[in-house]
């Protein structure tokens, strides 16, 4: 029986993938750089600002451009909307008493922000952002520390997420796993190397993360 679903944020909830791309793209003209999408997606996505400046050359700039790309994502995430059936799920798992985590790479400013802004706080028991563990995704540090603090066990969790390090922390804390996909993603992941992460399940529309709770 699955007694709580621990969801990924930005990719699953909401649909902030190509915002990510917005902001990046703003970050990274702050220092120079100009690239393409598919470009942006393969070197800044799942990477710290220390790691994208340092893979281009200029750690010495990280510091502007981490300024520039915390600038453009308080400004242009404010536009960023759910998923048409975010807000459904998620009230589906309320009344069947099911726990709802979510566990994200990113900071807590940023994840505070955003359940501040689409007012999601209620439908949440808490949040494991990247400032609360010492071994980011693809560790299994955050659904660890999540059924700990649940008392229950990672058997009894889905890992619900879009992304290869969603997948591979579920697996390796032992939690059934579910990729969200959709065809827009090609831009941002490919879908053959996260088939190769083998999720238990793979899924188009949260929606159907209901049944896989039943």
């Amino acid at each position: 029986m699955i007694k709580a679903v621990l969801f990924d944020f930005d990719g699953t909830l909401a649909d902030t993938l190509p915002f990510y791309i917005k902001a990046y793209d703003v970050a990274l003209r702050s220092v120079g750089f100009v690239l393409d999408e598919k470009e942006i997606a393969q070197k800044c996505f799942g990477k710290s600002e220390y790691v994208i400046c340092n893979s281009l050359g200029i750690p010495e700039k990280t510091e502007l451009f981490a300024q520039a790309y915390f600038s453009a994502v308080k400004d242009l995430f404010k536009h960023a909307p759910l998923f048409n059936d975010t807000i459904e799920v998620l009230n589906f798992l309320k009344d069947r008493n099911t726990k709802i985590i979510v566990i994200t790479f990113a900071y807590r400013w940023y994840i505070d922000q955003m359940m501040g802004q689409y007012k999601l706080e209620p439908y949440f028991d808490f949040v494991i952002s990247t400032d609360d563990v010492v071994s980011p995704k693809p560790h299994p540090e955050a659904v660890l520390k999540a059924i700990e603090k649940l008392k229950i066990t990672a058997k009894e969790t889905l890992v619900v997420g879009d992304s290869k390090s969603d997948i591979l922390m579920g697996k390796a804390a032992g939690s059934k796993t579910v990729l969200f996909t959709r065809k827009e993603y090609d831009l941002f992941y490919s879908f053959e190397e996260l088939k190769k992460t083998n999720p238990d399940f793979i899924v188009s529309n949260l929606d159907e993360v209901k049944k896989l709770v039943l």
